[in-house]
């Protein structure tokens, strides 16, 4: 008889653990501050002036590339 009651208070436990560990949070997501949204804006300009000159030098570099390749092929014929 003990035994099935330390069981029972075991899955009990057990049950209500995992449906607190199952719970949404989505309040933090949701409840940004302006501090935060004024850094992530930040953060995404600095990533954007970041990549536009490297993505134009790798355009760049594409370009030139396949100049080169056609000089190649013209030459071979």
């Amino acid at each position: 008889m003990k035994k099935t009651i330390i069981y029972c208070a075991v899955a009990l436990l057990f049950v209500g653990y995992v449906s607190l560990a199952c719970s949404n949070n989505e309040e933090t997501e949701s409840d940004q501050g302006s501090i935060e949204k004024i850094t992530d804006k930040a953060a995404k300009e600095v990533v954007n002036r970041i990549r536009t000159p490297i993505n134009k030098a790798r355009a760049v570099k594409d370009q030139e590339e396949k100049r080169l390749n056609e000089m190649d092929e013209s030459v071979k014929e």
